[in-house]
């Protein structure tokens, strides 16, 4: 199957009718909030306005575990995910108790939220910094006891984001957070390789007095302010977990298999440590630029901009999942605020790079023009579009972290770490391939796709000459327009 127009407009009218509602006061109710377990509070189809401390943690050690002696192999992708899993079952203990939420897992990233004590940004900013200084330490025990280099840096934000739960089981599930302080709290995480924690502006205006101190080059946390803190909030349970797995040399099995194609017949709620798959895959990114400040503008104009920016956000999120699913056999790993993240493959039984990195482009632009078709149903006033990223490799999926519905889906590899950095080089909208996907793609699609403005599935499809191209289909219905027939030859009679 491949994109098509009519097809694609059916689908949109039905992401329409399953826009989330947004709650009657454009918020949680703090005596809600104040309970644990935020993401178990949070309903499909409702969407609602948080304000809190976000963190994000980027583990700075990941890349280097990606490869061994330059190659990723099954060894370095065990050794990969072993990582992973021992620090994914620490960040999981944020929600025992202690006043905290793990959001999300993104490879080598944490997304938590402090929303307690309601109403105190400063209070909320203390709380995170010593959550973010008791998870440095809880890496160093376990990563050490395990054999790990492990190094966070951390990022900060605080304000208010527009919050919504996506998915349709308990495998497939993503909390959403969309707005400046998750944004800007996971490019401050992930834009230097230096270990520490680090406030935004944002968060550094609404710190207590003291908690930062201004130098020449800039600012930094106050270490009296940190120790403090981190006395004040115990997280005990994270400090029992991290001794619980520092002192536990049971770790899983990681065994591989090469999965059934299409991607899209993977099920996640199938996928363990002893039944993962990996194979190469075609990583995509794609990403709906300007709507973090579109967001933060809907959240201070009020309730009816909020409305929109969740109808938005919605449909061409679920949208761009169709194209990639239904459209192209691709599998999502999950969503990212506004981004999606998947992968496509192609070769049953053997690798095929170049016809993946070809799929993944055409599936590139199959989402332009159904970001395109978004756009002319919804109508918002907004400047926003669409920036993907397209690189390949070897890559694993599995489940990581406790057992159950509180798995985390995993996707990680040198390609997925690279779309991503890849797509979020593009300045506006457009497409780009990474180096490896570049250098294996066929010349066609390397001159296209390389940089650039991403063009609308006919366009590429007549570039590429597919069975379903536009121009294609007039040949076929009109043999005598090919531009190649020849002329018909004279009689010898």
């Amino acid at each position: 199957m491949s994109w098509n127009q009519d097809r694609a407009k059916s689908r949109i009218r039905e992401h329409l009718k399953t826009v989330p509602q947004v709650d009657r006061n454009i918020a949680l109710d703090s005596a809600v909030v104040t309970k644990r377990g935020l993401l178990s509070r949070m309903p499909l189809r409702e969407a609602f306005v948080v304000e809190g401390a976000h963190l994000y943690g980027q583990l700075l050690d990941f890349d280097d575990l990606v490869a061994e002696h330059g190659q990723e192999t099954e060894a370095a992708h065990r050794r990969l995910l072993r990582f992973l899993n021992i620090h994914y079952r620490v960040w999981d203990s944020i929600v025992d108790g202690d006043d905290g939420d793990r959001i999300d897992y993104h490879g080598a990233r944490l997304h938590a939220v402090i929303t307690s004590p309601i109403g105190d940004p400063a209070a909320q900013i203390e709380r995170v910094v010593a959550l973010a200084r008791k998870l440095t330490e809880a890496a160093r025990k376990v990563g050490e006891s395990h054999g790990f280099l492990s190094r966070i840096r951390f990022g900060i934000d605080h304000g208010k984001c527009l919050a919504m739960t996506t998915g349709r089981g308990a495998h497939e599930k993503d909390t959403l957070f969309l707005g400046r302080p998750a944004n800007h709290a996971a490019k401050l995480a992930a834009s230097r390789a230096e270990q520490g924690i680090f406030l935004t502006e944002t968060a550094q205006k609404r710190a207590v007095a003291g908690a930062v101190r201004k130098h020449a080059g800039g600012s930094t946390l106050d270490e009296t302010y940190i120790e403090t803190v981190a006395r004040r909030y115990a997280f005990e349970g994270l400090d029992r977990t991290a001794s619980a797995i520092a002192s536990d040399t049971s770790e899983p099995t990681f065994r591989f298999k090469r999965p059934t194609l299409p991607l899209s017949s993977v099920k996640f709620s199938e996928l363990s440590p002893a039944d993962s798959i990996r194979m190469g895959m075609a990583s995509i990114f794609a990403d709906i630029d300007g709507f973090t400040n579109f967001v933060d503008h809907s959240i201070h104009g009020g309730s009816e901009k909020i409305r929109e920016a969740v109808k938005i956000v919605h449909v061409i999120r679920e949208e761009l999942n169709s194209v990639l699913k239904d459209d192209f056999g691709g599998k999502r790993v999950r969503f990212i605020g506004d981004c999606i993240h998947g992968c496509v493959a192609q070769g049953d039984r053997a690798d095929e790079p170049a016809q993946s990195v070809r799929e993944a482009a055409l599936c590139a632009s199959a989402m332009r023009s159904s970001f395109d078709l978004c756009l002319e149903a919804i109508q918002p006033d907004a400047a926003i579009d669409l920036a993907v990223g397209i690189e390949y490799g070897p890559t694993p999926m599995t489940r990581l972290g406790h057992r159950g519905d509180g798995s985390v889906r995993c996707a990680a590899s040198r390609a997925t770490i690279n779309a991503e950095r890849t797509q979020q080089a593009i300045e506006g909208g457009g497409v780009r391939l990474g180096t490896i996907a570049a250098g294996i793609a066929d010349p066609t699609i390397r001159k296209h796709f390389s940089s650039g403005r991403l063009m609308t599935f006919d366009s590429a499809s007549d570039l590429l000459m597919t069975p379903q191209a536009p121009a294609v289909q007039i040949l076929r219905g009109e043999p005598a327009a090919r531009s190649h027939a020849a002329a018909p030859k004279p009689s010898r009679r």
